[in-house]
């Protein structure tokens, strides 16, 4: 997907992973943020560890967001793929294969169709949108840095993609570098991360700002919801919210 703009000023909300955590979900887009951006973009992960796959779809279908695939979108709609099964601990193959049982046929067969990156050009600048470098149609890059601290070696995947700003995904704690003449986004989790994080981006006259956003969500009713319905996964997934 490509669009350009000519607005000599645009804002931009961008956020991922929200992997089923519709209390996040709906904190963010009652924000004076999420209403009044130019442009919105969910660049992937819907789905699992969090117990509310149709939900979120739903409302981020309905939104009109620009809605881009993440690995776990990928799973539900397709199934592990034979590279990832092999490595899939038990209950992490049990996890998955109760999300996709949960999440609606329907929307299952449209997340097939949901593509996997989005270049954008404003006033020159260009920007490109995905959930992580991709290594085959169903299966994403395996990440040679630590998550967390990113280096020339993650940013070598993207060595195809010419963009001066690269928005991405699936590590789930926000970061933000420089390599060469690129500058590279993680957005962080939404909604596997307390707070969530999201970002906006500015652009006026050329000029780039981009602004790290925190939503605060009730995260106790959230790991109720998931221990109440006690699915594969859902306690270890629940702890994830205490670390930092």
């Amino acid at each position: 997907m490509e669009k350009v703009c000519y607005n000599n000023f645009m804002k931009i909300l961008v956020y991922s992973d929200v992997h089923g955590n519709k209390y996040a979900l709906e904190k963010l887009q009652k924000t004076q943020d999420y209403k009044n951006a130019d442009l919105r973009v969910f660049i992937g992960d819907a789905v699992a560890m969090c117990p509310y796959p149709n939900e979120c779809l739903e409302k981020i279908w309905q939104s009109g967001d620009v809605f881009l695939l993440g690995n776990h979108d990928s799973y539900c709609a397709y199934g592990l793929p034979e590279e990832e099964y092999a490595y899939f601990k038990a209950d992490k193959k049990e996890h998955q294969s109760y999300m996709r049982n949960k999440t609606l046929p329907e929307y299952r067969e449209k997340l097939k169709s949901v593509p996997k990156d989005y270049y954008f050009e404003c006033d020159g600048v260009k920007f490109y949108f995905t959930h992580y470098a991709w290594e085959t149609e169903r299966l994403v890059m395996d990440d040679p840095d630590d998550p967390n601290a990113p280096t020339v070696k993650m940013a070598e995947l993207f060595d195809n993609i010419s963009a001066d700003y690269i928005i991405f995904g699936h590590n789930h704690k926000p970061a933000e570098f420089m390599i060469g003449n690129k500058k590279f986004v993680c957005v962080g989790s939404l909604g596997m991360k307390y707070p969530g994080n999201y970002i906006v981006i500015d652009i006026e006259n050329g000029t780039v700002k981009i602004e790290r956003k925190k939503i605060y969500f009730n995260v106790e009713r959230l790991k109720a919801d998931m221990i109440k319905e006690n699915y594969p996964r859902a306690i270890s997934y629940s702890k994830w919210f205490d670390q930092e």
